[in-house]
C-alpha cells in the first residue's frame, strides 16, 4: 500500500513499514512510528543537509533508521557535482527496493505500507514512480 497523503492515518495494525523523507517529515514519521506495534519491522530514511540535523526518532526495535547525509555525498556520478535534496532518498529507496523486490508484483502486492514525506517537489521522480507503479496495481 502506497499512501499519498503528506499526513497519513496510519492503522495500528501495520506491522511492515518503508517510510522515506526529508527534515520536513520528521514529526510525520514519528508519529506514524508511534502508533506501530512493537513487532512492526521495516525501514526509514530520511535525507538532511548535514549531520547538525539529525535528532533523535524513537521506533520499534525492528525498524531500521538511516540518516542520508547529503554533505556526504555526490550528486550525479564523474561529475563532482554536490548532492542536492532528494538525490540521496531517491538512490537509497530505490537500491532499497531494488534489493527487497525483485518483481514489480512482489513490490505491490506486499504487505508493507509505503509512505514518502517532503514537500511536492521533493524527490519527484521517485514519488511519481511510486504513485503510478501502486495506481497501476488491480484492485485487491
Amino acid at each position: 500500500m502506497f499512501l499519498a497523503s503528506r499526513t497519513p492515518e496510519l492503522q495500528p495494525s501495520a506491522t511492515r513499514i518503508f517510510f522515506a523523507g526529508d527534515t520536513s517529515s520528521i514529526d510525520d514519521i514519528q508519529t506514524m512510528l508511534e502508533v506501530l506495534p512493537i513487532c512492526a519491522r521495516g525501514q526509514v530514511f530520511i535525507e538532511v543537509a548535514d549531520a547538525g540535523e539529525i535528532v533523535p526518532v524513537t521506533a520499534p526495535g525492528r525498524v531500521s533508521i538511516t540518516w542520508l547525509d547529503r554533505s556526504r555525498r555526490s550528486g550525479r556520478p564523474g561529475t563532482g557535482e554536490r548532492c542536492l535534496p532528494g538525490v540521496a532518498l531517491d538512490r537509497a529507496v530505490r537500491a532499497w527496493i531494488g534489493e527487497f523486490f525483485v518483481e514489480r508484483a512482489d513490490l505491490v502486492d506486499s504487505d508493507y505500507v509505503f509512505w514518502l514525506g517532503g514537500p511536492t517537489s521533493f524527490a519527484y521522480d521517485l514519488r511519481h514512480d511510486l504513485g503510478e507503479l501502486f495506481d497501476a496495481a488491480p484492485a485487491l
